[in-house]
């Protein structure tokens, strides 16, 4: 009963368009380098497979078979390494940046890279206890809104 019910939370959670940033006033700079646009390119690829990954990842705890713990915390830890990878390349070129539309840009992309680093601490403490079923609904919170985040990001910088 308790793995349906939050089964049926993390459907609404990850169906329900809800974010409490506003992302839709996001535009990337014409004059942006080449070199720039490839960074924000790779770092939007990066989340979106990250992205990927949680996605698979939510459905391996939902699932009927038994949850294998090993298995996630290595995709779990491999996820944060390419998170943390982006977070550092995103942060260096932004304290670098004098553009203030790049800047956004760059703030845009760690803010998306924080939210599915959230999505996956809080998945870390539900697969080490089960019972902490608080920390399973904030990963699919967390995960919902960096979709809805890389969604406009990507949506912006094509």
């Amino acid at each position: 009963m308790k793995k349906l019910f939050t089964l049926a939370l993390c459907l609404i959670l990850v169906s329900t368009n809800i974010s409490f940033a506003d992302t839709n006033n996001i535009s990337v700079s014409t004059n942006i380098s080449s070199a720039s646009k490839a960074d924000i390119q790779n770092a939007i690829k990066d989340i979106e497979m990250v992205n990927n990954s949680i996605n698979i990842m939510i459905k391996k705890i939902v699932g009927d078979d038994p949850l294998e713990t090993e298995e996630l915390k290595k995709d779990i830890a491999f996820a944060e390494t390419i998170l943390g990878s982006q977070s550092s390349k995103i942060s260096t070129l932004y304290s670098k940046e004098s553009d203030f539309e790049l800047r956004r840009t760059y703030s845009n992309i760690l803010y998306t890279l924080s939210l599915y680093q959230l999505s996956l601490s809080s998945m870390l403490v539900y697969v080490n206890d089960t019972n902490k079923v608080d920390y399973f609904v904030d990963t699919c919170t967390s995960y919902s809104i960096g979709e809805s985040s890389l969604k406009t990001l990507k949506s912006s910088n094509n």
